[in-house]
């Protein structure tokens, strides 16, 4: 995919304007807060029917004004159109839709709109809690698996209605019954986890060669219940069966009953799983510089880049947020070779910014107070 144009209308600072762009490398240029970033929100915005940069749709509307709309064409690598258009009042109506086809749910959106953005909020995705990175996970995950929505949806679902349920204090009957649901959605949402997190880390593992990191990347989903699967299926001997996820999942929560009715929330599950990153050996988070978790972040958006396209067999956008003030020349260039090529690129950048593809395959773009000029 990418994209020929942009029209928006009253979004945050732009001025109402179209702006076209290359189906190459874009090289969007301006002094901070002219609006660089607000024309990535704006494409990125129909990856998932919201921002990247906020929960609130009316915060997109620009200040003083009734609403905003922002509509982008898009063209597939076979040849097909459609326009996505997005429409948002104060009052909170939100209006989507695909090609003048109204969009109802948002998961409409999933997989037919194929973007990565990389932006300064992602190294939070390495030096941040791990909520984030189960997110980014089941952000992944979410694109090219209906299944994987289902299970992420389903496990949110039964975690709120128990955590409910040991509020309201219920009795053992009704606890059990919540146990049995969260036992199946959880081993459901891990297996597709660690499944998704073995793919991505042979992902970062090859394009860590592609940059010449010098450096061995790795990725593990860390679970107590897999651990404790893994530790007693080591202690089973030859003539019994090794317990199931499920198994030892039961066993946690009747372990942790008393414990989770006196707080009154869930205390085991994979919504307290973590992913691990480890930087030749060592864990990132701790000991990782903060160029190495910035490059970390990077291979992990590649991976994420290569494992969509792959599935949705589909070139994506790419959307680069001031992404190499931080690097040195050499990384700069090497990335520049990586991220160039057959997909569209956009890239903004506060000065301006030597790119090492081709020339005749790149536009720049100048940003001032909002408006766009080439």
């Amino acid at each position: 995919m990418h994209i020929e144009r942009l029209a928006c209308t009253q979004w945050r600072n732009l001025a109402d304007q179209t702006i076209e762009f290359s189906p190459g490398v874009n090289l969007l240029i301006g002094e901070n807060g002219h609006g660089k970033t607000n024309i990535l929100e704006a494409i990125q915005f129909f990856k998932f029917g919201r921002s990247f940069r906020t929960h609130r749709d009316t915060e997109l509307i620009r200040f003083g004004e009734s609403f905003c709309r922002a509509e982008v064409s898009a063209v597939f690598g076979g040849g097909d159109r459609d326009r996505f258009a997005a429409a948002i009042e104060t009052n909170g109506n939100k209006k989507v839709s695909i090609s003048d086809n109204d969009v109802i749910r948002m998961s409409e959106l999933v997989g037919r709109y194929p973007c990565v953005l990389f932006g300064p909020q992602d190294i939070s995705i390495v030096s941040g809690e791990p909520a984030l990175r189960r997110r980014f996970v089941d952000s992944v995950g979410s694109m090219t698996d209906t299944a994987f929505i289902r299970a992420a949806r389903e496990y949110q679902r039964v975690l709120r209605q128990r955590n409910a349920a040991l509020k309201a204090r219920v009795n053992d009957a009704e606890l059990n019954a919540w146990n049995e649901q969260i036992i199946s959605a959880g081993t459901e949402l891990i297996e597709r986890r660690r499944r998704l997190v073995a793919v991505l880390e042979q992902e970062v593992q090859a394009r860590a060669v592609e940059l010449g990191a010098g450096h061995a990347f790795r990725l593990r989903y860390e679970s107590t219940l897999l651990r404790d699967a893994d530790r007693m299926a080591a202690g089973v001997g030859g003539e019994a069966d090794p317990p199931s996820l499920a198994d030892v999942f039961a066993m946690k929560l009747g372990a942790l009953e008393s414990e989770e009715r006196r707080r009154m929330t869930t205390l085991a599950g994979p919504h307290r799983d973590d992913v691990a990153l480890r930087l030749d050996g060592h864990d990132l988070r701790k000991y990782g510089s903060q160029g190495q978790r910035r490059l970390f972040a990077i291979l992990l958006k590649l991976a994420e880049l290569s494992h969509l396209e792959r599935e949705l067999k589909e070139k994506c956008v790419l959307l680069l947020d001031d992404v190499f003030s931080e690097f040195d020349r050499d990384v700069t260039a090497r990335l520049q070779t990586v991220f160039d090529g057959t997909r569209q690129v956009l890239v903004t950048s506060p000065v301006d910014l030597e790119w090492a593809g081709n020339p005749g395959q790149t536009r720049v773009l100048h940003i001032r107070a909002g408006t766009v000029a080439t």
